[in-house]
């Protein structure tokens, strides 16, 4: 997959040496500048690899649907977009069973102030957090990929089947929520 397009889509201040950095802040420097919810600038077809971090969960659930149509279409058949994304049920998980937990990766990672400081306020800062619009359990997930054409996989944190996607993710299971998937682009 070397010889074909890798892009990385909401890239920010973190980008991919040999990809194709993509985000809306100009101040970031992307190598393209483009609203990720308003369709991308990619002819059909040209991307092996994409890669999205804490970007889906930041758009409504018929927009994000048409961020993933847009993803298929620019992947060549086989292509994988990684997607990394908040993780809903490891958010309550934690605020049910592990209130201690949250509090201690609120405080140690996200170091946004609390008013009450206690584990109600964090879940619902964290529903919100970073411009959250909608966040994803793996079912619900898996169910709004299958729809638009891909084969969601659930894979651990910094690895995947394809080589040239192990080692991108920025948001370790130590320090976040998140679940990571490699979505395969079906015919």
């Amino acid at each position: 997959m070397d010889n074909k397009l890798k892009i990385n889509l909401g890239s920010g201040h973190w980008k991919f040496d040999g990809w194709v950095n993509v985000d809306l802040d100009h101040g970031s420097l992307p190598d393209v500048v483009a609203d990720l919810a308003a369709g991308l600038p990619f002819a059909d077809g040209v991307a092996a690899l994409m890669h999205t971090e804490d970007f889906i969960d930041q758009l409504e659930l018929s927009q994000a649907a048409a961020f993933l149509r847009e993803c298929h279409r620019i992947l060549i058949p086989g292509g994988v977009l990684r997607v990394l994304t908040p993780d809903m049920r490891k958010l309550a998980d934690l605020y049910l069973n592990n209130p201690e937990r949250l509090e201690s990766l609120w405080k140690d990672f996200v170091r946004v102030p609390l008013s009450l400081d206690t584990p109600g306020e964090i879940f619902n800062i964290g529903m919100r957090f970073a411009g959250h619009t909608f966040l994803y359990d793996a079912e619900t997930f898996k169910v709004l990929t299958d729809s638009c054409g891909f084969d969601a996989r659930s894979v651990s944190y910094q690895q995947s089947e394809v080589p040239e996607l192990r080692g991108l993710d920025l948001r370790s299971p130590a320090d976040a929520v998140s679940m990571y998937f490699d979505c395969y682009r079906r015919p």
